[in-house]
């Protein structure tokens, strides 16, 4: 048997929270949980017996709260659970405490644990799923991709605050981090299917990096970054970085030669430095195209049902269980007012199956050139079909 429920609190303590969980849950036992919710209220599940309704969990914070199919949860206050019943599959996950910055070091730490813990420790999972603070992500899935290969899914989102302040935290069913890697491996019994894109499309402006180390940003086509930016949106920003240029982000090409058309992977410029050099969110490779990325607020706000559509028709006579969505954090500061469309959006293209939507400030999933990425302004989708994995 294969079941998604999924349960929502605005609960402003442990003991409400708790309460409220067990009144949705109806006491009943899963395999595997995943939980988001306001850097506030996830603090609170670290004083709850969260392993009584799943041995397995990994979840974090989101921007603002979430969304699921009960409504959207936007005001500071509310935690959600996507909880898995699934007898037949296997799941594990595991968390370690990035020490001395060695991040390579917490990721395999995690994964080796996790696949223990699944019990099935030479066998690849079908779909990893990470959670760690903003900052790590080029790092952690290179170490997922050393362990387990180029041929596994790796999903997730960094968890989250609402202004870029670092009170994100990471959660693995039993404490509450603000610097740890958490990997979830999962086996289900059903088929899955994801889809991770973005609501981007480029414009005429494009140049060389021939200046870059990490997520520094020094040189567009030889000159500072900052100027060649500037000049391409013909303004010159001064306030507030990240929401003026969240719907003018920076694209990476891809290469994929498969397509006609090239495939980008989004940067999001958050700081703007005196020496021309540009702060991003994801990092940028000397030698690479960079394009200037467009979008408007309708495609924001359009694309995650369209991304629900597309991964509904790989599966199974279509049949969804549910699904995770990964939305980011910064699309949800430009919108916040307008997401009740994204929810009707959602809801109609899974026809009312649970789902949990949360925000991250960086999402990671397999891009359509077969190689997990991390990027910025992005959607990931993962759903659960309703037949055999097999099929």
């Amino acid at each position: 048997m294969f079941e998604i429920k999924t349960a929502q609190s605005n609960a402003s303590s442990a003991e409400a929270l708790w309460l409220d969980l067990q009144q949705q849950l109806a006491g009943q036992d899963y395999q595997f949980g995943f939980v988001m919710g306001h850097h506030s209220r996830i603090p609170l599940l670290a004083d709850l017996p969260m392993c009584n309704y799943a041995a397995h969990w990994i979840g974090g914070s989101s921007c603002f709260g979430v969304i699921t199919e009960h409504g959207v949860f936007l005001k500071q206050d509310s935690v959600a659970v996507l909880m898995i019943r699934d007898e037949d599959g296997h799941y594990g996950s595991a968390s370690a405490v990035i020490e001395h910055q060695d991040i390579a070091k917490a990721t395999q730490q995690a994964l080796t644990q996790a696949l223990q813990k699944a019990g099935r420790p030479y066998q690849v999972p079908e779909l990893v799923w990470c959670m760690q603070p903003p900052g790590t992500e080029e790092a952690v899935l290179g170490q997922i991709e050393k362990l387990l290969g180029k041929k596994v899914p790796v999903y997730g989102g960094s968890s989250a605050d609402d202004d870029v302040s670092g009170l994100w935290v990471q959660y693995d069913g039993q404490a509450i981090y603000q610097q740890a890697v958490v990997i979830a491996v999962l086996y289900p019994s059903v088929a899955i299917s994801h889809f991770f894109h973005s609501g981007y499309i480029p414009t005429q402006h494009k140049g060389i990096v021939t200046k870059a180390q990490g997520r520094l940003l020094h040189e567009i086509d030889n000159k500072p970054a900052v100027d060649v930016y500037s000049s391409w949106l013909n303004k010159k920003i001064t306030a507030n970085y990240m929401q003026e240029t969240t719907l003018t982000p920076l694209g990476s090409v891809i290469e994929q030669d498969q397509l006609d058309l090239p495939l980008y992977m989004l940067s999001l410029p958050i700081d703007f430095h005196s020496d021309g050099t540009i702060e991003l969110f994801a990092e940028v490779e000397e030698g690479k195209e960079l394009c200037l990325m467009s979008s408007e607020t309708p495609r924001l706000l359009s694309r995650t049902g369209t991304m629900c559509d597309c991964a509904r028709s790989v599966l199974p006579q279509q049949k969804v269980s549910g699904g995770i969505i990964i939305f980011c954090g910064a699309c949800l500061l430009s919108i916040k007012e307008q997401m009740g469309l994204v929810y009707e959006n959602v809801c109609t293209s899974l026809d009312g199956a649970p789902f949990l939507i949360a925000f991250t400030f960086g999402e990671q999933g397999y891009a359509v050139d077969q190689t997990n990425r991390h990027g910025n302004l992005m959607y990931a989708t993962v759903l659960f079909g309703e037949d055999d994995a097999d099929c």
